[in-house]
């Protein structure tokens, strides 16, 4: 195998490990500001391991063994594509016939492929590639947001003045119902000092904007957070 000194490696690997920071980080931002479980973190350390397997693969393949015989530069960096199906199978949740995540598990399957593209040496691509699923992540959300009236699966957590009653309960089931919100949890807390109500629903995105609007106009309701 090519031995290589620090400032080959520094040559080598610099401007690939920049360039999968930023790819994973860009598509990472995306999720980030979805609230997505798959942040910038997670995406970019995704995008350089990757870059780092294929990068590995590619020098180990340059050099031939004691026979002489030249290794295969796909063989360690194929398994990339299997590995991460495990990261994807762990970013998926079912829940009560819902399942939850199988955007983030393709973003992170394309994040891969992108780092393999990086540790090829094809950085043009993958920057162009970022561009596009950023791009097509927003402009689809959008899209199916405002004319498909898809419907998503929220939960929040309501915090209160003071003890809830059945008056309280009642209130929030008449607004889940005015704006055509289809109840799945309802969960009170009132182990400290300010007792809380968690809500699980279903519902259009524009109704759920409308819906948090009226929440804060109960008095009993001090604040609404989004979980």
């Amino acid at each position: 195998m090519i031995a290589l000194n620090l400032m080959d490696t520094i040559r080598f690997l610099g401007p690939k490990l920049v360039a999968a920071l930023f790819c994973g980080g860009l598509v990472g931002l995306e999720r980030e500001l979805k609230s997505k479980a798959a942040g910038i973190k997670t995406n970019m350390l995704i995008c350089v391991g990757a870059m780092l397997y294929t990068s590995m693969s590619i020098l180990m393949a340059s050099s031939k063994d004691q026979l002489g015989v030249q290794g295969d530069p796909a063989r360690l960096a194929a398994q990339i594509v299997s590995g991460i199906g495990f990261l994807g199978g762990g970013a998926i949740i079912q829940s009560k016939g819902n399942i939850v995540g199988l955007t983030t598990a393709a973003t992170i399957w394309l994040v891969a492929a992108i780092g393999v593209w990086i540790g090829m040496g094809q950085i043009e691509m993958a920057f162009l590639i970022s561009i596009v699923i950023v791009l097509v992540l927003i402009s689809v959300t959008f899209f199916e947001n405002r004319f498909l009236g898809r419907k998503r699966l929220f939960k929040i957590v309501l915090h209160l003045r003071g003890k809830s009653d059945e008056l309280t309960r009642s209130v929030l089931e008449e607004l889940l119902l005015s704006n055509e919100m289809d109840l799945e949890e309802y969960r009170e807390t009132s182990a400290g000092a300010q007792p809380e109500i968690r809500l699980t629903y279903h519902g259009r995105v524009q109704d759920h904007s409308r819906l948090v609007l009226e929440l804060w106009k109960i008095p009993g309701i001090l604040d609404v957070k989004q979980s």
